[in-house]
């Protein structure tokens, strides 16, 4: 496969993985009357919030784990520090974008909590960041 179609390929996969993950922090959102319930944020901003941080994290998921796999592709080519060094990083990253996903959280039993654009904020980045270590790693 070309790098042209497997550029568009994975963004076709990372961008289904961010809806699906909008679609799923849908259910991520409490109903009236749960059994803890959370002051309410400024303006409900809450469900905007938990779409776009579940949304992220399961594109950078996607994303981390692609990148992982083509430093390990490369690591077997070149035996480089730098390619082993590479490969932790993409694996701590995957575990970030697993533990930070609010429907991980809600999965092992954990509330959504307020904290509004500062649960967002650090997805967004990683997202970002993301973009470019697979941009660079594909060129």
């Amino acid at each position: 496969m070309n790098n042209k179609t497997t550029i568009i390929l994975l963004g076709i996969i990372t961008i289904a993985a961010a809806i699906l993950g909008a679609v799923l922090s849908l259910t991520l959102i409490r109903p009236p009357g749960s059994p803890v319930p959370l002051p309410p944020p400024p303006n409900n901003l809450m469900p905007i919030f938990m779409m776009v941080t579940t949304a992220a994290s399961f594109a950078n998921t996607i994303m981390a784990s692609y990148l992982l796999v083509i430093y390990i592709t490369l690591y077997r080519k070149i035996k480089s520090e730098f390619t082993m060094g590479l490969i932790v990083v993409m694996f701590v990253l995957l575990l970030y974008a697993i533990t930070a996903n609010p429907f991980v959280h809600v999965l092992f039993g954990f509330q959504e909590i307020g904290l509004g654009p500062f649960v967002v904020i650090p997805n967004v980045f990683t997202t970002i960041a993301l973009i470019v270590l697979l941009y660079l790693s594909l060129e």
